[in-house]
């Protein structure tokens, strides 16, 4: 029996010699078993929020009364939206679309790795890739309103309603973010290509309508006017959409300067680079409706016209600059 395991040790040597041999930088790249999260959801939910507010303490200041709209009116003031509403708001991975050229074969999971290397000047950054999501809704409603207070916002300037809606993601979109240089910062660098952007309706509404409407001449043009919507039926924002390059992201206060000059002075501060850019392939198409329902569907609905917008495209120039601070 000995014999047996001695003869079973000699042949196996050289596997477990082969086993043991350290693994090239190229065998590892083939590597897939990588560390790093992968998630996969499958999510339908509903949002309600009652009242959603900002508000202004102090009111209109005199602070800039040169211009000549620096009024004494120092109440508190809010706005906000009231009634909000998503029905239906689904996340879940793309799986029968064909956008973009887009295939189950495609099928990626939102990842999280952290890294470093030459990316980022070999910062260490923290990827988020987004998978190949499907985002869809079936609808959105709020109530948009002003008041004197953020749980008094009785002062009702309109509804808007969003109809059902589909954004699909390409799965080759991610955003990484991570401190430049040796100072304190975020940054933002993103590849995000959106396949297909499309959405029923969109509406603004009146929901008491307009009041009662006399010519000079004593014609009554309307009277008792009741609930009223203008939109966009049948909105299609054709893919590729792309949103490409880096905000970084400081807050500092500021002893010196224009925005000193009644004292130190916090200042948020946004820096566009690595060409940034919008851009949108098209075409973007659409109805231009009004109607007494909010979905633009009603038996009497009209039709203003139709959009069509070829293609749409913004490029912020590197090291545009955007500053945020209190008055």
């Amino acid at each position: 029996m000995k014999r047996v395991l001695t003869i079973l040790a000699i042949l196996l040597l050289p596997l477990s010699v082969w086993a043991m041999t350290p693994v090239s930088d190229s065998d590892l790249s083939n590597v897939t078993g990588q560390a790093g999260v992968n998630i996969n959801a499958d999510l339908t939910m509903n949002i309600t929020i009652g009242t959603m507010a900002w508000g202004d303490a102090s009111g209109i200041g005199t602070g800039f009364a040169q211009w000549g709209w620096g009024t004494a009116d120092t109440t508190a003031g809010y706005v906000g939206v009231t009634g909000f509403n998503i029905t239906n708001l689904g996340i879940k991975a793309r799986e029968s679309d064909t956008y973009n050229g887009y295939t189950t074969t495609l099928l990626k999971p939102i990842t999280i790795d952290v890294g470093s290397g030459s990316s980022h000047g070999g910062a260490t950054f923290v990827r988020f890739g987004l998978g190949s999501l499907q985002i869809t809704m079936d609808s959105m409603t709020l109530t948009v309103a002003l008041g004197t207070a953020g749980n008094d916002l009785t002062q009702v300037l309109g509804t808007a309603n969003l109809g059902p809606m589909g954004i699909y993601i390409n799965p080759a979109s991610y955003v990484d973010i991570y401190a430049a240089s040796d100072v304190v910062g975020v940054n933002f660098t993103m590849d995000v290509i959106v396949d297909q952007f499309s959405m029923t309706y969109m509406s603004w509404g009146d929901t008491d309508g307009a009041g009662s409407n006399v010519g000079a001449g004593g014609v009554s043009w309307y009277e008792n006017s009741t609930a009223g919507y203008i939109g966009l039926d049948n909105l299609v924002v054709g893919g590729p959409i792309s949103i490409i390059g880096s905000v970084r992201i400081d807050v500092g206060t500021v002893n010196t300067g224009f925005y000193a000059k009644h004292g130190p002075t916090t200042v948020v501060h946004m820096v566009f680079g690595d060409n940034f850019t919008f851009n949108v392939t098209g075409p973007i198409t659409a109805n231009v409706m009004l109607d007494s329902a909010a979905a633009l569907n009603s038996a009497g609905a009209h039709t203003l016209g139709n959009i069509y917008i070829s293609s749409f495209g913004v490029s912020i120039a590197n090291g545009s600059w955007v500053d945020i601070w209190a008055h």
